[in-house]
């Protein structure tokens, strides 16, 4: 048997853990050491830091954790970009990465709500920078105030459950009461517009845009080894770079997991010679889509930095709702790339959902139910701050 074959009978799809979604993130099954994660660092002392052990969870590009926090005073800090954590083959105008410092903030803000402060959030306090560039610009100073008053958000509670859930789903729409509440409440918190696609011509028609979206990504030198640079193929790794993510976001556990790393992967093999490395990212974004019944839109009017920041909070918001509420959410993200190769497909897709011009599809992903997956790793807080 060879190996890809071999890698189907165990339900393995190692590229698609990889190349499956824009955002990774964390679930509700107790963590070991070795995932960079035990959960929030409750022995720190400084507030500021309490909070950053909560914000490394929030979901964000090819868990590269893009993120330097930068000490002000002792209730403030600045969040930048980690202009060494970029993806500039799939996210070439760090869009992507900009989404990620929203849901970094978010999830500071819920949490400090949780610890007993206010998160007050200045965004680009010395100035926004075009879309074309990355300047050394703090995204936003975030100022923490203690109140006895004050009441943790909802949402709190499911910081440490939220994921975002790469299984294949149960093939069932959400209903339309699930669509509405979940319209409501983007309404009640965001610009954005949320629409919902559940029809199976829908489901039928984005299964096979996201799959070709898949095959044109995984079609070119430097993409491939920029997403395989964040794959871990063992615990050793995970264990050395607390980033990236590997076969235990895509659900495999125990003696698959165990043989699959050690007699099936390599490093060395998939750098090499990545082809299988992506017709098995294929193979699971067509298994992943057709699995789901209901995709998801969320769009703004702008695609300024502060609205890609601002659509990173709400996506955020929205998958620890939908936590709340039992459902798996995953973002397939593909097809909203602004690399070169995906334009053309990007267009057909913009215009058969009618986007208006100058409205910007910021996030796509899928909803259903799944048994939950293993986080990936986090890094330590101390290396993402500097006084």
């Amino acid at each position: 048997m060879d190996r890809r074959n071999f890698i189907q009978l165990l339900g393995f799809g190692a590229g698609a853990t990889v190349f499956s979604s824009a955002l990774v993130g964390c679930s509700s099954e107790p963590q070991t050491e070795l995932y960079g994660w035990a959960g929030p660092e409750s022995t720190l002392e400084d507030i500021r830091l309490k909070v950053i052990s909560y914000a490394i969870l929030a979901p964000n590009p090819h868990n590269k954790q893009p993120w330097i926090v930068k000490l002000i005073d002792p209730l403030s800090f600045d969040l930048y970009v980690d202009p060494d954590r970029l993806l500039p083959a799939t996210d070439p105008y760090h869009r992507q990465i900009h989404i990620g410092q929203g849901t970094f903030l978010e999830t500071a803000r819920i949490a400090a709500s949780g610890l007993g402060y206010k998160a007050d959030i200045e965004y680009f306090p010395q100035g926004q920078y075009a879309n074309t560039e990355l300047q050394n610009r703090p995204v936003a100073r975030v100022t923490l105030q203690q109140s006895a008053g004050i009441s943790p958000d909802p949402l709190f509670g499911q910081l440490l459950k939220r994921s975002s859930n790469k299984r294949d789903y149960d093939q069932v729409a959400l209903t339309a009461a699930e669509q509405i509440e979940l319209q409501q409440f983007n309404a009640d918190t965001s610009d954005s517009t949320l629409v919902f696609k559940s029809s199976p011509k829908d489901q039928k028609q984005l299964s096979d845009w996201l799959t070709q979206a898949m095959q044109i990504e995984v079609g070119n030198k430097e993409r491939d080894a920029e997403t395989i640079a964040m794959f871990r193929v063992n615990d050793a790794e995970v264990a050395k770079y607390r980033d990236g993510f590997g076969v235990a976001q895509s659900g495999m556990s125990g003696i698959k997991k165990t043989i699959a790393e050690t007699f099936f992967l390599s490093r060395e093999k998939m750098e090499k010679d990545p082809t299988d490395f992506g017709n098995q990212a294929v193979d699971m974004t067509k298994s992943q889509s057709e699995s789901a019944a209901t995709f998801a839109l969320m769009i703004t009017k702008n695609n300024q930095r502060i609205d890609q920041v601002k659509i990173g909070q709400a996506y955020c918001r929205m998958n620890l709702q939908t936590t709340a509420m039992g459902l798996a959410q995953h973002p397939m993200s593909q097809i909203l790339q602004e690399y070169k190769d995906m334009l053309p497909m990007q267009k057909t897709f913009l215009k058969h959902y009618n986007i208006a011009e100058g409205d910007t599809v910021q996030m796509l992903f899928r909803l259903g139910r799944a048994e939950p997956v293993k986080h990936s790793a986090r890094r330590a807080v101390q290396s993402i701050v500097q006084v």
